[in-house]
């Protein structure tokens, strides 16, 4: 049985496991980031801001989890990265308006002409792709962008695996810090990691086809 280090924070890691027992690997929890939200009066400005939106764009759960730990989402429509995302948001009552099945640019390529006269908030962690922003705030009659939580690298166990995946840049940050990317194959999900991953001279040798660990 193939052994599988999975990367993402420890809050989320038991979660991110279970699709890799279910295809019959055994994952194994080597956190690399910890996540840290900006200060309360930030998250509240958002909050507040969300009320006058047209659309609000969410690239993962952690982005809900932060915001609305109360599941009181705004009435206004929301696009998601994912559909795992756009799941929880009907789950908690939002109205999903757009979903992208293939990451943050993806997701930009389909609402980029819809948000002309609007107001579009995106908030995402430190170290985003600007690209699907940048796309969003040229066409957008109001646009922001806040960052809402960092994810800071941390160095993992030292536990033996197969193979090694990564959802973000920061937990490739993380990895490097005690341990090398030539020590087993690499999966990622996005091509910001893949582009995280190839800026350390290795390479990914499995990109998910969608921003999930089930693909």
């Amino acid at each position: 049985m193939k052994t599988v280090a999975v990367t993402t924070s420890a809050d989320r890691a038991a979660a991110a496991a279970i699709p890799f027992t279910m295809a019959g690997m055994q994952p194994v929890e080597l956190p690399c980031i910890e996540i840290e939200p900006v200060y309360d009066d930030l998250l509240e400005a958002v909050r507040s801001s969300a009320l006058q939106a047209d659309l609000i764009v969410i690239s993962s759960r952690r982005t809900l989890d932060i915001l609305w730990p109360d599941r009181d989402l705004p009435e206004c429509a929301f696009a998601a990265v994912g559909r795992t995302t756009a799941r929880q948001i009907r789950d908690w009552g939002g109205k999903v308006a757009f979903t992208g099945t293939e990451g943050a640019l993806d997701l930009a390529d389909h609402i980029v002409g819809s948000v002309g006269g609007k107001t579009v908030i995106w908030p995402h962690a430190a170290g985003a792709d600007p690209a699907p922003l940048e796309q969003i705030a040229a066409r957008a009659n109001v646009f922001a962008a806040p960052t809402i939580y960092n994810s800071v690298p941390r160095p993992p166990a030292d536990d033996e695996v197969d193979i090694t995946t990564f959802a973000s840049p920061s937990a490739v940050q993380g990895w490097t810090m005690t341990r090398s990317l030539k020590e087993t194959p690499i999966a990622v999900i996005g091509n910001t990691t893949r582009r995280a991953i190839e800026e350390l001279d290795s390479k990914a040798d499995v990109i998910a086809p969608s921003p999930t660990f089930q693909a």
